[in-house]
């Protein structure tokens, strides 16, 4: 049975529609005829956060429209979620970044921004912003942000236009301090008409040479690979190989995501144009619950993956992709291959040396930084930012107790499960080494705790 939660882990918070830029590739529906005029207040903000807080949601992010088209909105929301204790990033474009701005957000504690970088070319970034300079203004925000210190990921949506221009384009974010480059496949907007507009169709083919360079990018740059869209596992294939696009399924699907508009009103995936109510009119875990269902309770999943064994994992690929290029939730992702595709399976422990370390009485300890929250028959744990995992009750009543007591253990002491469930919580980062030559020894030559953001070992141990 599919574990059903109560509530959204993580919030997309849209603090204003106000834009300074028109990406032909926008979810907002409505951009075809506005630039957007709404923004939250402070007072309408409390009331949401209060909500925010009910409901026990782990990470808020706060977006647009571009934030910093808000600013005082801005540091006010980073301010108040801070203060509840609700860990957050934000999503601009950063054409509005200056030292002064960068620093203030700083010091209220913002750690980390998600901005677009849609090409290494200016002429095609200009046309894709629909914006002449804007090129060169996301390149100076970017530079701006990170030499302030401030921890930049760049997303990279993929179209024909721009799907052979990955490489490059990676190298540049590499360049300007970026430390994550995420190469998002398109998703076609509601409004447009995809027969029409080719360039959200790519081949199989494309799709996997774009994604095999920005891996070649990931070894000659140094920066780290993700996509912010999922992938089927069915069409990677070959998990261990493109095991940075691994993981994060459908947060949608999975019952991870809500976003809400800066009219207040909720919707499942930012991609969507249904509305489901209004969080300024009802508790977040009200609309959660109700007709939002149909999104948890694998309603959406596409038949022809019912007997894949990664279903819970995958949740059938993307379903806005299904939707907008078939016109149904439940159609197959158009990068769907079948069960048949796996070539090598995924595998969250990476170093089977950890098992004879653990005989040897290897010590962990549990982070402070492990929040959790409690569901019907099960707990969630959530690890950092959006990365939230689910346990059994009794796991979770374990890693309680050993945080606040701040006593290490070892394997014979964890006795609420398995050495291969203590295994994947250290390689999750939910638990870590006490001594950091372990740490070092079975985690510093490989990032599988930020591969896959929202992987949950549970589902995964199920594909086997």
């Amino acid at each position: 049975m599919k574990r059903l939660l109560s509530a959204p882990t993580t919030l997309n918070l849209e603090l204003t529609e106000i834009c300074n830029a028109r990406c032909r590739h926008c979810y907002n529906f409505w951009r075809d005829e506005s630039m957007g005029s709404v923004s939250l207040d402070t007072k309408k903000l409390d009331l949401i956060f209060d909500r925010i807080v009910d409901a026990q949601v782990f990470h808020v992010i706060l977006t647009g429209g571009e934030p910093f088209a808000q600013f005082p909105t801005l540091e006010y929301a980073i301010e108040e979620l801070t203060k509840r204790n609700i860990s957050l990033s934000v999503n601009s474009n950063l054409m509005l970044a200056t030292d002064k701005r960068i620093q203030r957000l700083l010091e209220l504690g913002l750690d980390h921004i998600l901005t677009s970088l849609p090409s290494s070319d200016p002429t095609t970034t200009d046309y894709v912003m629909a914006q002449v300079g804007a090129f060169e203004r996301v390149s100076k925000g970017i530079e701006c942000t990170t030499r302030n210190g401030m921890r930049v990921s760049a997303n990279m949506v993929v179209t024909r236009r721009t799907h052979k221009q990955v490489y490059e384009t990676a190298r540049l974010a590499a360049e300007l301090g970026c430390e994550k480059f995420f190469v998002t496949r398109s998703v076609p907007p509601t409004y447009s008409d995809t027969a029409a507009n080719s360039d959200y169709s790519l081949s199989a083919d494309e799709t996997k040479a774009y994604l095999d360079a920005a891996l070649q990018a990931r070894d000659d740059f140094g920066i780290r690979v993700g996509s912010l869209v999922s992938y089927p596992l069915c069409f990677l294939g070959d998990l261990e190989k493109y095991k940075d696009f691994v993981g994060r399924g459908c947060p949608s699907q999975s019952g991870h995501r809500m976003s809400v508009n800066a009219t207040g009103e909720v919707h499942v995936c930012v991609h969507e144009e249904d509305a489901y109510g209004n969080i300024l009119e009802q508790p977040i875990e009200e609309v959660y619950q109700g007709r939002m269902r149909r999104w948890h309770d694998g309603r959406f999943h596409y038949e022809g993956c019912s007997t894949c064994s990664y279903l819970e994992v995958c949740e059938s690929g993307c379903s806005m992709a299904s939707l907008g290029h078939y016109g149904d939730h439940s159609a197959k992702d158009p990068l769907f291959v079948g069960p048949a595709g796996f070539k090598r399976h995924f595998q969250l422990v990476t170093n089977d040396e950890i098992y004879a370390a653990m005989d040897a009485g290897m010590q962990f300890v549990v982070p402070g930084r492990l929040r959790f929250r409690e569901e019907d028959d099960f707990y969630l744990v959530n690890i950092r930012w959006g990365n939230s995992i689910s346990v059994p009750t009794d796991v979770a009543i374990f890693l309680k107790r050993l945080q606040e007591s701040g006593a290490p253990f070892n394997s014979e002491q964890f006795d609420v499960a398995d050495k291969e469930t203590l295994a994947n919580l250290f390689y999750k980062d939910a638990v870590e080494a006490a001594d950091p030559a372990d740490a070092e020894r079975f985690g510093g030559g490989d990032d599988r705790q930020k591969a896959g953001l929202s992987i949950n070992f549970e589902n995964l141990r199920l594909a086997g």
